[in-house]
């Protein structure tokens, strides 16, 4: 099965970290995309190399401008298709973990399916 991979930094330190990981859990929920373990890939899991060798697309989605996901992902020889930066891209003010607005986080699901769909 080729899968639209997401590599997500649910940094709960956060408002914005907390909704990459409400946002792409949505996605996944809706089958449009796989969450993989950005642990793991940081860890060298075979697995977890072999499945984002095979996807069809690699979606990075950070919180903030630390791009953590994105750096991760590059370091493990994966440059992302697209890389999301919610702070940046949504103009959402980093805050608190629990300040998160369903709209947001509607926005940001939104903003992800886009960059899943784009032509690789």
């Amino acid at each position: 099965m080729v899968e639209r991979a997401l590599l997500v930094c649910f940094g709960g330190m956060s408002n914005v970290g907390t909704m990459t990981g409400l946002a792409a859990l949505e996605l996944a929920r809706a089958g449009e995309a796989t969450i993989f373990c950005l642990a793991s890939l940081a860890n060298g899991d075979p697995v977890v190399r072999k499945r984002l060798k095979e996807a069809e697309r690699i979606v990075t989605v950070d919180g903030c401008p630390l791009a953590c996901a994105k750096r991760i992902a590059e370091r493990a020889g994966f440059p992302p298709h697209r890389s999301l930066v919610l702070s940046q891209d949504l103009g959402i003010a980093k805050g608190p973990p629990m300040k998160v607005a369903e709209e947001d986080v509607a926005r940001a699901a939104a903003l992800i399916r886009e960059a899943l769909g784009e032509k690789a």
